[in-house]
């Protein structure tokens, strides 16, 4: 936890559920190097960002371009949230 106090003081930001902070932090590499360690990964917190994500840009699009088809928009979606697009972001 002392490493989670120090994100925070460097990220200027305190977070109030710290379990829920370590959490996202941990990913399943970690878990399989140290399989006693019991503690969840982060896959679900990713699944619901993803998913978050998702809608966010497709309401943004379904706004943007009122006389697009889904398809369409479906590609636009694709692109922008596509890893790559967004470690470029």
């Amino acid at each position: 936890m002392k490493s989670l106090s120090s994100l925070e003081k460097t990220i200027k930001f305190s977070f109030k559920d710290k379990q829920l902070l370590k959490m996202a932090l941990t990913h399943r590499s970690y878990l399989n190097e140290h399989p006693k360690e019991d503690l969840p990964s982060n896959e679900r917190l990713e699944f619901l960002g993803d998913a978050i994500l998702e809608f966010i840009v497709s309401e943004k699009l379904f706004a943007l371009f009122p006389n697009v088809n889904e398809g369409i928009l479906t590609t636009f979606r694709s692109q922008i949230v596509k890893t790559a697009s967004l470690a470029e972001a």
